[in-house]
Protein backbone atom coordinates (compact mmCIF):
# COMPACT_ATOMS: atom_id res chain seq x y z
CA UNK A 1 0.00 0.00 0.00
CA UNK A 2 2.79 2.41 0.68
CA UNK A 3 4.48 1.63 -2.93
CA UNK A 4 0.58 2.00 -4.36
CA UNK A 5 0.25 5.73 -2.76
CA UNK A 6 4.32 6.95 -3.13
CA UNK A 7 4.06 5.23 -6.73
CA UNK A 8 1.14 6.99 -7.36
CA UNK A 9 1.80 10.41 -6.35
CA UNK A 10 5.31 10.31 -7.61
CA UNK A 11 4.19 8.98 -11.34
CA UNK A 12 1.36 11.14 -11.90
CA UNK A 13 3.18 14.16 -10.03
CA UNK A 14 5.75 13.80 -12.75
CA UNK A 15 3.70 13.80 -15.51
CA UNK A 16 1.57 16.62 -14.19
CA UNK A 17 4.49 18.74 -13.96
CA UNK A 18 5.26 18.15 -17.72
CA UNK A 19 2.10 18.92 -18.84
CA UNK A 20 2.42 22.19 -16.47
CA UNK A 21 6.37 22.94 -17.95
CA UNK A 22 7.12 26.66 -18.72
CA UNK A 23 8.65 27.12 -22.08
CA UNK A 24 11.76 28.30 -20.17
CA UNK A 25 12.03 25.30 -17.99
CA UNK A 26 14.32 22.53 -17.97
CA UNK A 27 12.70 18.50 -19.18
CA UNK A 28 14.55 17.00 -16.47
CA UNK A 29 14.33 19.73 -13.65
CA UNK A 30 10.57 19.39 -14.15
CA UNK A 31 10.40 15.58 -14.49
CA UNK A 32 12.45 15.45 -11.26
CA UNK A 33 10.79 17.80 -9.04
CA UNK A 34 7.20 17.18 -9.80
CA UNK A 35 8.62 13.28 -9.06
CA UNK A 36 9.87 13.90 -5.24
CA UNK A 37 7.14 16.46 -4.44
CA UNK A 38 4.49 13.63 -5.81
CA UNK A 39 6.56 10.76 -3.98
CA UNK A 40 6.81 13.05 -0.79
CA UNK A 41 2.57 13.96 -0.58
CA UNK A 42 1.96 10.11 -1.65
CA UNK A 43 3.62 9.38 1.72
CA UNK A 44 1.63 11.69 3.45
CA UNK A 45 -1.70 9.93 1.55
CA UNK A 46 -0.55 6.71 3.23
CA UNK A 47 0.01 7.52 6.38
CA UNK A 48 -3.37 9.45 6.65
CA UNK A 49 -5.08 6.23 5.93
CA UNK A 50 -2.86 4.11 8.42
CA UNK A 51 -4.44 6.82 10.96
CA UNK A 52 -7.78 6.69 9.65
CA UNK A 53 -7.93 2.64 10.17
CA UNK A 54 -8.03 3.83 13.90
CA UNK A 55 -11.10 4.90 13.58
CA UNK A 56 -12.47 1.15 13.44
CA UNK A 57 -9.81 -0.31 15.17
CA UNK A 58 -9.88 1.30 18.19
CA UNK A 59 -13.57 2.87 18.15
CA UNK A 60 -12.67 6.69 18.44
CA UNK A 61 -13.47 9.34 15.84
CA UNK A 62 -11.30 11.68 16.70
CA UNK A 63 -8.80 9.64 14.13
CA UNK A 64 -11.29 11.24 11.17
CA UNK A 65 -10.08 14.51 11.90
CA UNK A 66 -6.71 14.06 12.08
CA UNK A 67 -6.26 11.64 9.56
CA UNK A 68 -8.16 14.16 7.23
CA UNK A 69 -5.42 16.98 7.74
CA UNK A 70 -3.25 14.44 6.99
CA UNK A 71 -4.14 13.56 3.68
CA UNK A 72 -5.25 17.04 2.85
CA UNK A 73 -1.78 17.73 3.20
CA UNK A 74 -0.62 14.84 1.04
CA UNK A 75 -3.12 15.68 -1.62
CA UNK A 76 -2.09 19.14 -1.76
CA UNK A 77 1.60 18.40 -2.54
CA UNK A 78 0.78 16.09 -4.97
CA UNK A 79 -1.39 18.79 -6.52
CA UNK A 80 1.29 21.55 -6.55
CA UNK A 81 3.67 18.58 -7.88
CA UNK A 82 1.36 17.97 -10.73
CA UNK A 83 0.70 21.71 -11.46
CA UNK A 84 4.48 22.19 -11.62
CA UNK A 85 4.30 24.03 -8.09
CA UNK A 86 6.56 24.37 -5.27
CA UNK A 87 5.25 21.58 -2.63
CA UNK A 88 4.08 24.59 -0.24
CA UNK A 89 2.22 27.09 -2.92
CA UNK A 90 -1.01 25.70 -1.81
CA UNK A 91 -2.78 24.00 0.38
CA UNK A 92 -6.36 22.49 0.15
CA UNK A 93 -9.19 21.42 2.24
CA UNK A 94 -12.31 19.27 1.52
CA UNK A 95 -15.48 19.57 3.03
CA UNK A 96 -17.58 17.66 0.29
CA UNK A 97 -18.50 19.78 -2.61
CA UNK A 98 -17.00 22.73 -0.41
CA UNK A 99 -13.11 23.53 -1.14
CA UNK A 100 -10.86 26.01 0.16
CA UNK A 101 -7.86 27.10 -0.77
CA UNK A 102 -4.81 28.61 1.15
CA UNK A 103 -2.08 30.67 -0.85
CA UNK A 104 1.01 31.06 0.97
CA UNK A 105 3.37 31.97 -2.14
CA UNK A 106 3.59 36.25 -2.20
CA UNK A 107 0.96 36.84 0.46
CA UNK A 108 -1.23 34.46 2.80
CA UNK A 109 -5.26 34.41 1.56
CA UNK A 110 -8.13 32.10 1.47
CA UNK A 111 -10.18 31.24 -1.36
CA UNK A 112 -13.56 29.04 -1.96
CA UNK A 113 -14.47 26.92 -4.46
CA UNK A 114 -17.23 24.49 -5.42
CA UNK A 115 -16.72 20.74 -7.13
CA UNK A 116 -19.80 20.71 -9.16
CA UNK A 117 -19.92 17.22 -9.43
CA UNK A 118 -19.53 16.44 -5.62
CA UNK A 119 -22.44 19.10 -5.42
CA UNK A 120 -24.61 17.07 -7.89
CA UNK A 121 -24.05 13.79 -6.18
CA UNK A 122 -25.02 15.74 -2.53
CA UNK A 123 -28.12 17.30 -4.01
CA UNK A 124 -29.05 13.46 -5.78
CA UNK A 125 -28.66 11.81 -2.33
CA UNK A 126 -30.45 14.50 -0.28
CA UNK A 127 -33.76 13.82 -2.01
CA UNK A 128 -33.81 10.07 -0.42
CA UNK A 129 -31.61 10.27 2.50
CA UNK A 130 -30.82 12.29 5.90
CA UNK A 131 -27.82 14.41 6.14
CA UNK A 132 -26.59 13.54 9.70
CA UNK A 133 -24.75 16.93 10.70
CA UNK A 134 -23.52 15.15 14.34
CA UNK A 135 -21.44 12.83 12.10
CA UNK A 136 -20.24 15.38 9.51
CA UNK A 137 -18.96 16.99 12.90
CA UNK A 138 -16.96 13.65 13.89
CA UNK A 139 -15.52 13.49 10.85
CA UNK A 140 -15.27 16.27 8.61
CA UNK A 141 -17.39 14.56 5.63
CA UNK A 142 -20.43 14.55 4.41
CA UNK A 143 -22.40 11.60 5.43
CA UNK A 144 -26.47 10.72 4.82
CA UNK A 145 -28.54 7.65 6.48
CA UNK A 146 -30.82 6.17 4.37
CA UNK A 147 -33.68 4.34 6.23
CA UNK A 148 -33.90 0.83 3.98
CA UNK A 149 -30.26 0.85 2.42
CA UNK A 150 -29.73 -2.48 3.60
CA UNK A 151 -33.34 -3.85 2.85
CA UNK A 152 -33.70 -2.71 -0.69
CA UNK A 153 -30.04 -3.23 -2.12
CA UNK A 154 -28.44 -5.23 0.61
CA UNK A 155 -26.28 -3.09 1.14
CA UNK A 156 -25.11 -1.37 4.82
CA UNK A 157 -23.07 1.87 2.69
CA UNK A 158 -22.07 3.37 -0.18
CA UNK A 159 -20.09 6.24 -1.27
CA UNK A 160 -21.23 8.90 -4.48
CA UNK A 161 -18.29 10.25 -5.18
CA UNK A 162 -16.90 11.81 -2.09
CA UNK A 163 -20.42 11.38 -0.19
CA UNK A 164 -21.17 8.93 1.98
CA UNK A 165 -24.31 6.44 2.62
CA UNK A 166 -24.96 4.69 5.38
CA UNK A 167 -27.97 2.10 6.48
CA UNK A 168 -29.49 4.03 9.10
CA UNK A 169 -29.11 0.48 11.33
CA UNK A 170 -25.36 0.23 10.87
CA UNK A 171 -24.58 4.22 11.49
CA UNK A 172 -23.22 3.33 14.39
CA UNK A 173 -21.14 1.19 13.45
CA UNK A 174 -17.36 1.70 13.44
CA UNK A 175 -16.51 -0.35 10.59
CA UNK A 176 -18.91 0.43 7.90
CA UNK A 177 -18.60 4.63 8.19
CA UNK A 178 -14.86 3.69 8.47
CA UNK A 179 -14.80 1.53 5.33
CA UNK A 180 -16.93 4.40 3.64
CA UNK A 181 -14.85 7.05 4.80
CA UNK A 182 -11.65 5.12 2.75
CA UNK A 183 -13.75 5.53 -0.72
CA UNK A 184 -13.26 9.42 0.44
CA UNK A 185 -10.21 9.17 0.34
CA UNK A 186 -9.60 7.17 -2.79
CA UNK A 187 -11.29 10.18 -4.28
CA UNK A 188 -9.14 12.61 -3.53
CA UNK A 189 -6.24 10.19 -4.23
CA UNK A 190 -6.79 10.97 -7.87
CA UNK A 191 -6.96 14.90 -7.38
CA UNK A 192 -3.96 15.20 -9.42
CA UNK A 193 -6.49 14.60 -12.82
CA UNK A 194 -7.33 18.12 -12.30
CA UNK A 195 -4.25 19.54 -12.05
CA UNK A 196 -3.38 18.35 -15.77
CA UNK A 197 -5.86 21.40 -17.09
CA UNK A 198 -4.35 24.30 -15.14
CA UNK A 199 -1.99 25.12 -18.30
CA UNK A 200 -4.93 24.83 -20.25
CA UNK A 201 -7.70 25.93 -18.24
CA UNK A 202 -5.40 28.98 -18.12
CA UNK A 203 -5.36 29.81 -21.32
CA UNK A 204 -9.38 29.44 -22.27
CA UNK A 205 -9.91 31.72 -18.99
CA UNK A 206 -7.54 34.51 -20.81
CA UNK A 207 -9.41 34.12 -24.28
CA UNK A 208 -12.99 34.06 -22.35
CA UNK A 209 -13.93 35.77 -19.58
CA UNK A 210 -17.32 33.95 -18.50
CA UNK A 211 -15.42 30.74 -18.54
CA UNK A 212 -12.67 32.57 -16.21
CA UNK A 213 -15.27 33.63 -13.95
CA UNK A 214 -16.47 29.63 -14.31
CA UNK A 215 -12.89 28.55 -13.59
CA UNK A 216 -12.07 30.67 -10.68
CA UNK A 217 -15.16 29.27 -8.63
CA UNK A 218 -15.50 25.74 -9.11
CA UNK A 219 -12.92 23.06 -8.78
CA UNK A 220 -13.86 20.81 -11.49
CA UNK A 221 -13.92 17.58 -9.96
CA UNK A 222 -12.93 15.41 -13.21
CA UNK A 223 -11.42 12.41 -11.05
CA UNK A 224 -15.15 11.05 -10.72
CA UNK A 225 -15.17 9.87 -14.30
CA UNK A 226 -11.56 8.98 -14.49
CA UNK A 227 -12.08 7.09 -10.85
CA UNK A 228 -15.19 5.47 -13.12
CA UNK A 229 -13.83 4.69 -16.15
CA UNK A 230 -11.43 2.84 -13.96
CA UNK A 231 -13.20 0.79 -11.92
CA UNK A 232 -15.53 -0.56 -14.87
CA UNK A 233 -18.90 0.96 -14.49
CA UNK A 234 -20.19 4.03 -12.65
CA UNK A 235 -22.94 2.64 -10.92
CA UNK A 236 -21.91 -0.85 -10.05
CA UNK A 237 -21.51 -0.40 -6.61
CA UNK A 238 -22.19 -3.73 -5.64
CA UNK A 239 -19.42 -5.23 -7.12
CA UNK A 240 -16.54 -5.69 -4.29
CA UNK A 241 -14.10 -7.50 -6.67
CA UNK A 242 -11.81 -4.09 -7.47
CA UNK A 243 -8.76 -2.79 -5.82
CA UNK A 244 -10.61 0.26 -3.89
CA UNK A 245 -12.66 -2.38 -1.88
CA UNK A 246 -9.75 -4.07 -1.44
CA UNK A 247 -7.61 -1.27 -0.49
CA UNK A 248 -10.47 0.32 2.02
CA UNK A 249 -11.31 -3.75 3.75
CA UNK A 250 -7.19 -4.47 3.94
CA UNK A 251 -6.98 -0.86 6.09
CA UNK A 252 -10.37 -1.15 8.25
CA UNK A 253 -9.51 -4.97 8.61
CA UNK A 254 -5.92 -5.66 8.49
CA UNK A 255 -6.22 -8.23 6.20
Amino acid sequence: MAVYNIGLGSVFGGIGALINKKPSEKTGAVLIKGIWQGAMGGYLIYESKNLLSNVSKKEKWSYAWGAKFVNAAGVSIVENAASNRDFWEQWNLHFGFNRVELYTKEKIKLKYKLLPLSFVFTVITATKSEFKSSYFLKTGEIIFSHKDLLTSNNWRGYTLGNIIVIDENSINDYFVLNHELFHVFQYYDYNFINSYKVKWFKTLSSKNLTFGKLNSFFYFDLQSPFMSIVRGTFTNYSNADNFFEYEAQFYTTNN
